[in-house]
């Protein structure tokens, strides 16, 4: 009998130890400073680095990050409640004609809390598509825009009015022209684009015709501007349909202008949104006014219906003294949510550093000011111009705004995280750049 009872109770012991096994052990909450690092590029592509700096600049954490893998950058000595500056390094080098061309681009952002997530990967969400077009029907072919699209042939008599342009686009694209001597636009308006070719023949007799007035945007100067004009589709997908001009090619004359004339696929007299693809007009713009007190206006904001003037900043950057090229410096005036310094080096290598940023709360003295963290070891010996702050570009601060967004901790989280490509459209965003 004890011998029966004995088996039972280490049965029973062997049971319990067993579902005790099973059970997930509890997870003591961190005693340390943590990033977490996720890196989707791999060597070939880019190499990373991050290190923390304290409020001297001094070094805490360097670590290099291994392509296409996650690390955790621990700050051993430091608390959960520690706040530190985080840089993040990406080196690319490209051999050109038996050259090496190297790019170093540094990020930092500063007084970043324990438990940060940042996420180093490429979102682009737009494709290309080469079309390929005939038009028949036609004596000539007057103008052509292809919204988005690079012109590699233009039709015209000598090629049988075949025309060949790589368009970037997200699902949908179109296309107007002004054929035979007319005054009107006809246009074409392709839906569930895919694919890397689209080849189509078209009679220009059957495209409808563009009766709905242009919409006249005024820019905030006369400016060689930087734009993308879209309608919304989808947000949730990331589609768009280009309301824009033709992408220009690099090295190609820029023209300079103060307003924009903005047509759109409806063929009704009178404007009709109920016949339009899309909800809402996205309007990404930049341009750089060139007077002696010009700045950079920068702007990506939804829309419900085309703005008749590109609304202005209310807030603005002045210039002030640095003591040395480690220091960057600006007058903060009026009220916005980020403050990005930039410092510049063109040649070999190209170095480009930003620095992210709390502006000056709103009624005090305004002054910001900012030493960049020492560089580490490694990356010194290794470039001593970025050692020895050796800019030869102009140095700058940007002030961004952001309507539906107020918290400068979340801001950088949404920045970090970029898990959103769209997500400065979607806070309302427009920025105001000077050079310092």
């Amino acid at each position: 009998m004890r011998l029966f009872l004995s088996c039972l109770c280490g049965i029973a012991l062997l049971a319990l130890a067993s579902c005790e096994k099973d059970l997930p052990l509890p997870v003591p909450p961190t005693q340390h400073y943590e990033l977490y690092v996720a890196n989707e590029y791999n060597e070939l592509q880019a190499h990373y680095a991050v290190y923390l700096s304290d409020s001297d600049g001094k070094i805490r954490v360097y670590r290099d990050l291994v392509g296409n893998d996650t690390a955790k950058v621990v700050v051993s000595d430091a608390k959960v409640t520690d706040r530190f500056d985080c840089t993040v390094v990406k080196i690319t080098t490209l051999q050109t004609n038996g050259l090496r061309d190297t790019t170093i681009t540094l990020s930092t952002y500063t007084n970043l809390g324990s438990g940060e997530q940042i996420n180093l990967r490429d979102l682009t969400y737009r494709q290309n598509i080469d079309l390929k077009i005939q038009f028949t029907g036609v004596t000539s072919v007057d103008s052509i825009i292809v919204a988005d699209g690079l012109t590699f042939t233009r039709p015209q008599p000598g090629n049988s009015f075949n025309g060949f342009y790589r368009v970037q686009h997200t699902g949908k694209l179109w296309l107007r022209v002004l054929v035979n001597g007319e005054d009107h636009w006809r246009f074409l308006y392709f839906d569930n684009v895919s694919g890397p070719t689209l080849e189509t023949t078209v009679d220009v007799a059957l495209l409808p015709v563009i009766l709905a007035k242009p919409t006249n945007i005024a820019f905030p100067f006369s400016a060689p501007w930087q734009y993308k004009v879209e309608g919304l589709v989808d947000s949730t997908k990331n589609q768009f349909l280009p309301l824009g001009d033709l992408q220009r090619a690099p090295g190609g004359a820029v023209p300079v202008f103060a307003q924009l004339d903005v047509f759109q696929p409806v063929d009704n007299e009178e404007f009709n949104p109920a016949g339009l693809p899309y909800t809402a007009y996205r309007m990404n713009i930049r341009g750089f006014d060139g007077s002696p007190t010009g700045y950079t206006y920068v702007l990506d904001k939804l829309f419900a219906t085309l703005p008749v003037a590109l609304p202005l900043p209310d807030f603005d950057l002045q210039p002030t003294v640095a003591p040395n090229g480690r220091f960057m410096a600006v007058q903060c005036v009026g009220s916005f949510d980020v403050l990005a310094f930039s410092r510049s080096r063109s040649g070999t290598p190209n170095i480009t550093w930003e620095v992210y940023t709390r502006p000056a709360v709103p009624n005090s003295n305004g002054l910001v000011s900012y030493r960049l963290p020492d560089v580490p070891a490694d990356l010194g010996n290794r470039f001593p111009v970025l050692k020895n702050y050796n800019f030869n570009g102009p140095t700058s601060a940007r002030a961004e705004s952001y309507e539906k967004l107020t918290d400068y901790n979340a801001i950088i989280r949404l920045r970090l995280g970029n898990n959103d490509p769209i997500w400065q459209m979607k806070g309302g965003y427009i920025g105001r750049e000077e050079g310092l």
